[in-house]
């Protein structure tokens, strides 16, 4: 029940002027919501969770860069010190350091510190090219990286482009993206086998990736079917739920 402004004896819901001073009562009811306007409130409320677990996304991705980089260079500090000390050279730490310093910059391009495509898709292949070229010349000459590691490098990120098109061009995104992942591994491995046969002027025959495209494709094929299973209606859900 409403009170009288003035002297604030409390009066009847309908009644317009006070019993006791005869002053006017205001209407204390509150409008009906529009439900257009209710609607853009959620809306907008949504948005701004979205926006705002964007911005702890970012903060949790610089931090985690931060350590991880922080821990490598320092374990490559570690190694190099203990290898000169007994070693009087830096011989094994070489390799050591120099796969952590490519974990570091691989690792900026993949987590997407540069938000287009591009720049990081040909960062990241010009790292790993890199770091076969180093661990080639670590003895002083070039002797597997241009009939060999060059090529592994293009196969690797033929594979890559090849699954971000696909992703690209998949509508219903959920479980079927580490799917399609898994089966991009798996016939990476099938070629990364063939360059080896290729490169050793063996027969092609498949050894140890017969194993690694068993559990991938098995893998893909549960997360496929787990991906049908789910609705759309599910799924929205649970986008909602956990503001994704």
């Amino acid at each position: 029940m409403p009170y009288c402004p003035k002297c604030g004896v409390q009066v009847e819901t309908h009644r317009l002027i006070c019993p006791l001073c005869s002053f006017p009562i205001p209407n204390v009811e509150e409008p009906e919501e529009n439900p257009i306007q209710r609607d853009k409130h959620l809306l907008n409320c949504y948005r701004m969770k979205q926006t705002e677990n964007r911005r702890r996304w970012k903060e949790a991705r610089v931090f985690v860069y931060m350590g991880i980089a922080f821990s490598l260079v320092v374990l490559s500090m570690i190694f190099g010190v203990l290898d000169f000390y007994f070693s009087g050279k830096l011989t094994w730490s070489r390799y050591a350091i120099t796969s952590n310093l490519t974990a570091v910059v691989s690792l900026f391009f993949i987590l997407r510190f540069i938000p287009t495509f591009l720049p990081n898709f040909l960062g990241l292949g010009t790292t790993m090219g890199g770091f076969l070229f180093l661990i080639d010349s670590s003895n002083g000459k070039i002797n597997w990286f241009w009939d060999l590691g060059l090529v592994i490098c293009i196969n690797i990120m033929a594979w890559l482009l090849i699954l971000r098109l696909v992703i690209r061009h998949t509508r219903r995104r959920g479980l079927n993206i580490p799917a399609y992942s898994l089966v991009a591994g798996a016939l990476a491995c099938i070629s990364l086998e063939i360059i080896r046969d290729l490169y050793q002027g063996v027969n092609l025959h498949l050894t140890w990736s017969i194993p690694v495209i068993t559990t991938l494709m098995s893998l893909a094929g549960i997360l496929l079917f787990l991906h049908l299973l789910i609705s759309p209606r599910i799924r929205e859900k649970f986008i909602r739920k956990f503001h994704l």
